[in-house]
């Protein structure tokens, strides 16, 4: 079985850091939307203000965040704005992520460059409702496939703060491992990464992805050819 070499094996294994333009050839279109059983993702909009102001604007929500709840309106337009911002200059950046069913907002993730670091960043939240249901797993699993196979993004990072358990787990699951504890924008935090390359074959990291259930779980059929990691 083919591994995932093809993604720059060489320079990820020397921690070469993200230079802010897409890896993709020039005749494969850049993704504008996802999917998963239960969702839909898609870039912000301007008139998403609102409906993402009650997951911005929630304090518990965003209680493991660097900045905190956004106070006014004002402040998660201004937000959106930059994350639009962020699309056109990248092809990614923080989707709002919508109930398949409803059509209903209900949470953003996404992958954000974070250039003082060289990191591009994976992130997930969800309002409240929609806390416990596995849809954290699901979109963040859906975010890894797109950043490697779709964006061809090499190496993946995520900043938790140590009492986010939630979080934490989810990243465990996905493969994401612990490279150590830092403060970073201010906030005590674990970082996690994911290399594109990590010894998995490809049959078996999309199994892995696509074997996310009901409740965030995943089968571990593959897990025999994944090398022990120190």
């Amino acid at each position: 079985m083919k591994s995932r070499g093809r993604y720059q094996e060489s320079r990820l294994r020397s921690g070469a850091q993200w230079r802010g333009h897409i890896n993709k050839p020039n005749d494969e279109p850049v993704r504008t939307s996802m999917e998963t059983r239960r969702l839909i993702l898609r870039p912000f909009e301007s008139e998403d203000a609102e409906a993402a102001f009650v997951w911005f604007g929630d304090p518990i929500v965003m209680r493991f965040t660097p900045a905190g709840p956004d106070t006014s309106i004002e402040q998660t337009k201004a937000r959106l704005a930059n994350y639009q911002v962020h699309q056109t200059e990248h092809g990614f950046s923080k989707w709002i992520v919508l109930d398949r069913h409803l059509g209903r907002p209900i949470g953003d993730s996404g992958l954000l460059v974070l250039p003082e670091n060289g990191w591009v960043d994976l992130g997930f939240r969800f309002a409240q409702p929609y806390w416990g249901k596995g849809l954290a797993t699901e979109v963040a699993s859906a975010w890894v496939r797109a950043a490697f196979d779709d964006f061809h993004i090499g190496r993946l990072t995520a900043i938790v703060h140590p009492e986010n358990l939630a979080s934490i787990r989810i990243l465990e699951k996905l493969g994401f491992l612990t490279e150590r504890r830092d403060t970073i924008m201010g906030m005590k935090s674990i970082v996690f990464s994911f290399r594109a390359n990590d010894g998995e074959t490809d049959s078996c990291f999309h199994h892995r992805m696509s074997s996310i259930g009901p409740e965030g779980t995943y089968t571990k059929a593959c897990a025999a050819s994944i090398p022990p990691r120190s």
